[in-house]
């Protein structure tokens, strides 16, 4: 049987990786675009040996770029998370650490032409159907890539690229809160918690972690698999509550990737995956993030637009916890720490969110074409 060939680019984007494409390049959304896609993925498999996957949720996403007709709007992108054993694309959310690389792989692939030392370009997310920008560093014409930022959990320094978010409240339910209340109960089988479900960048249901029984410090590996099925419960319920699905038994198969479940804690002295002390004097909120059953390695991008917008609720599991954030907040995270600014303000009693800008680095890692079966 002959191969077939699809361009592609292998990017990094913050803490994430993933496989870019043209979206001319694909066949058309649906069915046979998502087997092409697991196909050059190696999906099915848990190593992804048969694939450009990299067997973890981190490293099997995709993004599909195009030139966008939209007033004002120079790319409209679509961001895929891959199932790494399983088989099937999960389009619900966005992915915010690979939409810092969106800008760099347009403009390198000539998608749109920049001048100057710093190029503006205008995003659309198709899932959220929001509105993004990314502040990119140029060398005559192209992406700047070198650097001195440091962003936890990448290992080498890069060019910072500044991702601002445009009222990114009600990305998936439209609605900040998604059930008008800071906080709720949670009911699952065996028993029931207090949590914030909070809708924006993508939608998070926020837990305190001695509620779970944990302290806030573990790392990814530390988390015992019971705690992991717990937290998949709740996740499941408050899917059901936002109305992601019908019932909350559906959601592990038919909405794995969000909403996410971050357990929060207040502050304290901990020791990050890499083995670096971090103070509890250096961070707002503790937090651990967990989606399609496992612990994230940092922190999603748009897990930490969500934690930090959540912090500035009153009412909310993580205003509770959240140790003098203004309008910067800092996680600390399993890799570190992560900052994120918020701007927003109070009407009519209701915190409105305006934009948030967090900092990332971006890397163009091959290009070239994937080969699959047909």
């Amino acid at each position: 049987m002959l191969l077939k060939a699809i361009p592609c680019t292998l990017m990094r984007g913050g803490t994430s990786k993933g496989v870019f494409f043209r979206k001319e390049a694909l066949p058309p959304a649906g069915k046979r675009r998502d087997e092409v896609l697991l196909r050059i993925f190696g999906s099915g498999d848990p190593m992804q040996l048969d694939g450009l996957g990299g067997a973890q949720i981190q490293s099997s996403k995709t993004m599909i770029v195009s030139r966008s007709r939209r007033p004002g709007v120079d790319l409209d992108y679509l961001f895929g998370q891959v199932s790494v054993d399983g088989w099937f694309v999960d389009y619900i959310g966005n992915c915010g650490n690979l939409t810092s690389a969106i800008a760099p792989f347009a403009i390198d692939e000539g998608l749109i032409r920049v001048k100057g030392s710093k190029a503006r370009v205008k995003l659309y997310n198709v899932n959220t159907k929001k509105r993004v920008d990314a502040v990119v560093p140029l060398t005559r014409g192209k992406t700047r890539y070198d650097g001195d930022y440091m962003i936890d959990g990448v290992p080498r320094p890069g060019a910072r690229i500044d991702v601002v978010w445009y009222d990114p409240g009600g990305a998936i339910s439209g609605r900040l809160l998604p059930t008008g209340n800071p906080a709720d109960t949670i009911r699952t089988d065996g028993f029931s918690i207090r949590g914030s479900i909070v809708d924006a960048a993508n939608p998070v249901v926020f837990v305190r972690a001695e509620e779970v029984g944990l302290t806030g410090v573990e790392l990814p590996n530390q988390i015992p698999r019971e705690t992991l099925d717990k937290l998949e419960a709740i996740r499941s319920e408050a899917a059901r509550i936002m109305g992601l699905v019908k019932d909350a038994s559906l959601a592990t198969k038919e909405t794995p990737h969000v909403p996410f479940v971050a357990v929060v804690a207040k502050g304290r002295d901990y020791v990050s995956t890499d083995g670096k002390p971090v103070s509890k004097s250096s961070y707002n909120v503790l937090a651990r993030l967990f989606s399609m059953q496992k612990m994230h390695h940092a922190y999603a991008a748009t897990g930490a637009i969500c934690t930090a917008v959540a912090a500035k609720i009153p009412g909310s599991v993580v205003s509770d916890v959240a140790d003098g954030a203004g309008e910067e907040v800092v996680i600390g995270h399993p890799k570190g720490l992560i900052e994120i600014g918020v701007k927003s303000k109070t009407e009519g009693g209701s915190v409105h969110i305006e934009s948030v800008t967090v900092g990332r680095t971006a890397r163009r890692l091959m290009s070239g074409l994937a080969y699959y079966t047909a």
